[in-house]
């Protein structure tokens, strides 16, 4: 029986950081002991994003349905080709000459990563291999410490608390598999052979470098063909999940796998979630102008080949200036990737759950519903934590609104304050204990799908909105941040005792909304018209890598026409 198989692809370093945070608390969740989980209510099916599949010695595994593209230079302690399926093989050399070797800089595991190790060890039986968690920390620091390259990438801030390592990675996390725990397929990992990360010399700054890397033949027959390998094996595809960073070359990129896929799936559903992280540099006219025009040109390829794309970073604002983040009362993040991604990742995580759910709304018609009169653009607001004490309930809550909305926008240029033409809400993590005596237009609730039914009926009343409850909170134990205010407690509700030094969270309840909204038209007024300032004659770099003067006018005037269909003499009526 299908599962509404979905393809996750991820497109950027950026997103690739998003898109571990979002796999790490999905497999947070996972419950690997069968008595466990008979007794517990499946309300997730992981098999829509995960696929399960078999090593060479015939071991079950259970990976993500996943193509991640990145640059030479960004796995760090990560193989390419992973390690489920890792066999011992040398090449044998043909050539009789001399030959010259290369070595790349030797890499060392965190104390994260060397815990997961051990953790492995125990579930394969190693017993003899298998040491308290707590030695882990002591060998990492101690060992070979005359090397100060080798201690400073493997010790970080750890303590143990309650038997319990709380980890902070802020130090140490410098690319995204600093982090990662779990497992990947050896089709997954993509790399990008003709540019190495951070290069400054042979930057992957424009859209049209990710365009000219597609051109070589051989490189994208190999993402086509990983691309084919997981949907091939899918008995009832329903869409795919596409992750791209819009600021820089990868958006060249994304452009040409979105066009494969419209040309080989155009029956599939393709979410398309724009990502930009909130720290970019913003020194120079230069760099200024770049972040406008690979936005403007990743934006407009995005939501023409796509069933729907969302725009989504913490900076308010992008095109003039990098600033005004979002602000959530309850949480204290810094303007670092590892953060940032994190907050998007559990947004993700919460809003796709409608179709990803035991019995789910189809992709599908999601997708429909958001495209009503060519609206492709789409917003996306998030509660993180969701502002509920720890024994109080989600009347009292969404009672004491009092008008105001319970999320911020995370969609930049893009308020989210006016009433969406449509929006799928959902709710997670809340407990069912309902006051004794709801009162008011809440009288006749008796549990939180009743409450959200009432409250979403009650306060968008010229828009469609769709609510999904889900019982089950976000898992945020470590990988995830150390982001919450001391006033949080680890089961993510509102304390007034404070949480104890290295005691992070475990668990929050969150609220998300993603909207088709009329905010939507600033978002794209502003991108048109900070792009229109720009003589794309003078970029010679964008020209030269094969753009248009034509195809650019033509890119802004479908920038202003998908702009209008947010006007309200296109509204739904």
């Amino acid at each position: 029986m299908g599962s509404r198989e979905i393809v996750t692809l991820q497109i950027g370093h950026y997103s690739n950081f998003v898109g571990t945070h979002w796999w790490n608390l999905q497999e947070s969740s996972f419950l690997y002991n069968p008595s466990v989980a008979q007794q517990k209510e499946k309300e997730v099916d992981h098999d829509v994003l995960w696929r399960e599949g078999s090593t060479l010695k015939n071991e079950t595994t259970f990976t993500p349905r996943l193509i991640a593209v990145d640059l030479k230079g960004s796995l760090n302690t990560l193989k390419q080709e992973g390690v489920l399926y890792e066999i011992n093989q040398q090449e044998d050399i043909k050539w009789s000459g001399d030959i010259t070797l290369h070595k790349s800089a030797t890499t060392y595991k965190n104390a994260y990563l060397l815990e997961l190790e051990k953790e492995d060890e125990a579930i394969l039986g190693d017993k003899e291999k298998l040491r308290d968690a707590a030695d882990i920390i002591d060998d990492v620091e101690m060992k070979d410490s005359s090397s100060s390259s080798k201690k400073d990438v493997s010790s970080h801030n750890s303590q143990v608390l309650f038997g319990k390592i709380f980890h902070n990675l802020d130090d140490v996390v410098k690319v995204w598999s600093d982090y990662i725990r779990v497992y990947l397929h050896p089709k997954t990992v993509h790399i990008v052979e003709q540019y190495s990360h951070q290069n400054t010399l042979h930057p992957f700054d424009i859209y049209g470098a990710g365009h000219k890397a597609m051109e070589d033949y051989e490189a994208r027959m190999e993402l086509e063909d990983r691309i084919h390998y997981f949907c091939e094996e899918c008995d009832s595809l329903q869409g795919f999940h596409v992750l791209l960073d819009t600021h820089d070359g990868f958006g060249g990129i994304a452009a040409q796998t979105l066009q494969h896929l419209q040309d080989e799936y155009s029956s599939k559903a393709v979410m398309s979630f724009g990502l930009t992280p909130a720290n970019l540099p913003d020194d120079t006219p230069v760099r200024r102008a770049n972040r406008i025009l690979n936005s403007a040109l990743s934006y407009h390829t995005s939501f023409t080949q796509s069933s729907q794309f969302f725009p989504l970073s913490l900076a308010n604002s992008l095109w003039k200036t990098i600033g005004d983040y979002a602000d959530f009362p309850q949480l204290d993040y810094k303007l670092m990737d590892y953060h940032t991604s994190a907050i998007l990742a559990a947004t993700l995580d919460t809003a796709t759950l409608p179709y990803r759910t035991v019995n789910p709304i189809h992709m599908c018609d999601i997708a429909n519903s958001f495209q009503s009169h060519g609206k492709k653009v789409g917003s996306v607001s998030a509660a993180l934590p969701m502002m509920l004490e720890t024994e109080s309930n989600f009347v009292d809550m969404v009672q004491g609104l009092e008008g105001t909305l319970p999320w911020l926008s995370i969609t930049p240029h893009c308020l989210n304050q006016a009433n969406p033409y449509m929006q799928s809400v959902v709710v997670r993590g809340i407990p069912e204990n309902m006051p004794r005596s709801p009162r008011g237009l809440y009288s006749s609730c008796r549990s939180v799908n009743d409450t959200l039914q009432v409250y979403l009926t009650e306060n968008f009343i010229s828009g469609l909105s769709a609510g999904t409850v889900i019982k089950s909170p976000a898992k945020v134990s470590t990988p995830f941040p150390h982001i919450f205010k001391k006033s949080i407690n680890r089961n993510g509700f509102l304390s007034t005792n404070q949480r104890l030094p290295f005691e992070g969270v475990d668990t929050v309840p969150m609220m998300t909304s993603m909207q088709s909204s009329p905010d939507c038209a600033q978002l794209l007024n502003t991108l048109y018209t900070e792009a229109k300032k720009l003589n794309i004659r003078k970029h010679t770099r964008y020209l030269e890598s094969g753009l248009e003067e034509d195809e650019f006018q033509d890119m802004l005037q479908e920038l202003a026409a998908q702009e209008k269909c947010y006007k309200p003499n296109s509204d739904m009526g």
